[in-house]
């Protein structure tokens, strides 16, 4: 066995292992996927809006949240203009005639210092927050809430959708979206969930106080927060029937930019949280951190040598031609079974992608949407041209660790 077959091997075997592992997860657990919808007594909760540069949206995100079915008395709505160049302040100061809402502008800092603002304002039990861009479902709330009956729960994240797909690039995420619902719920089941999104998570107010404010955490705050949960040994749970929905990119300079940012921060924030790997952490430290750090190290590996191997055979092929004096009448092609790999590597291959679309549908199906068409689209569309765009993002985001640049969420916002 060389080296290459070595690589393919490993990363098949772990591909198919983890896999295997999450699905077994989500069965075992099948019936606490979800929890009764809170009644009764009703908490004060307060929402923070951090926002730049976001007139466009930010109107229907407010009314989204006064949509809520939930006690008025009991909300509050926070919206932070970060020096915003456009109408953003304006538009939301409108909503303040409309109840619980209140609008502060502060000179731009980033989305960090919007949102400790933000926390230094308010005193409800709990504080979630949503970006300018993300619209809630009314039912949203009550469905989160109820997992804080534990009381080591400090945060609940919600299940991300992607709002009214319309083009290629919205379709393929909108497939991703619904394989992060699925990942995200058997992740927490394991204690071990590593991202609180910025569309809408819902945390304990009081938690903030012990370990502290958000941090720039090279522009992946909610990254850095729910690490630093993990490190105290906190639980983070997974509402996955409340859903919001989220203004994704719709060309590929914006996409590319945002996912750069997201994987530079997931490689500089698992360096600065390196410490959790290992038996003392749980399934966390022992498996998830460890299977972050492999899938990265199998995508570029096994690609590099796909790449290498496949360079190497259009090389021979030249050759071979140039031997015939370039003679055109060597491609006569005739299709024949006969010569398609039996290999038991394509076959691991197709199952693999089998079970990827499994994945994928139980994401639909646990969040309680129904299959479209717009899912079957873009499966489609993401087993053909995902892996490719997936080393693309990761490529950018390990050039700007190792050349040491750091996004800027201004010019990110500006360009789109």
């Amino acid at each position: 066995m060389n080296f290459g077959n070595f690589l393919i091997y490993s990363s098949t075997f772990f591909s198919l292992y983890v896999a295997f592992f999450y699905l077994v997860t989500i069965f075992e657990n099948r019936r606490a996927l979800y929890l009764p919808k809170l009644k009764g007594k009703f908490p004060s909760v307060a929402f923070i809006i951090p926002c730049y540069n976001e007139e466009k949206s930010i109107a229907q995100t407010i009314k989204s949240l006064l949509a809520l079915d939930y006690p008025r008395n009991k909300l509050q709505i926070l919206v932070i203009d970060d020096g915003s160049r456009d109408g953003t302040f304006k538009i939301a100061k409108q909503f303040e005639k409309q109840g619980p809402v209140k609008v502060y502008h502060q000179k731009n800092g980033g989305k960090h210092t919007a949102l400790n603002y933000g926390l230094a304002q308010v005193h409800s039990e709990f504080v979630g927050t949503l970006d300018a861009d993300s619209f809630v479902d009314p039912q949203a709330l009550k469905k989160m809430l109820p997992y804080f009956a534990d009381s080591n729960v400090q945060a609940v994240t919600s299940s991300l959708k992607v709002y009214q797909p319309k083009n290629f690039l919205q379709y393929l995420q909108n497939v991703e979206y619904a394989l992060g619902i699925y990942l995200r719920k058997a992740l927490t089941l394991i204690g071990s969930l590593q991202v609180t999104p910025g569309p809408l998570t819902i945390f304990r107010r009081a938690i903030f106080e012990e370990i502290g404010y958000y941090r720039r955490a090279h522009q992946t705050e909610d990254g850095e927060i729910a690490l630093r949960l993990q490190s105290y040994n906190y639980q983070i749970e997974n509402a996955v029937n409340a859903y919001v929905y989220t203004v994704s990119p719709d060309n590929f300079k914006s996409l590319y930019k945002q996912r750069v940012r997201w994987y530079q921060g997931t490689i500089r924030n698992a360096w600065d949280y390196r410490h959790l790997l290992g038996f003392h952490q749980g399934n966390f430290g022992l498996l998830v951190f460890p299977s972050i750090l492999l899938s990265v190290f199998f995508l570029f590996s096994v690609s590099g040598y796909i790449l290498g191997q496949a360079i190497s055979q259009i090389g021979r092929s030249f050759l071979s031609w140039q031997a015939v004096g370039f003679a055109i009448n060597q491609f006569n092609f005739h299709f024949d079974w006969f010569f398609i790999s039996s290999h038991w590597l394509v076959f691991l291959g197709l199952f693999g992608l089998a079970f990827t679309a499994l994945a994928i549908i139980l994401g639909q199906k646990l969040s309680r949407d129904t299959f479209s068409w717009k899912l079957g689209k873009g499966l489609v569309l993401t087993a053909f041209f995902y892996t490719p765009l997936y080393l693309i993002w990761w490529s950018g985001a390990l050039a700007q660790v190792l050349l040491r640049r750091q996004p800027n969420w201004v010019k990110e916002k500006e360009n789109e």
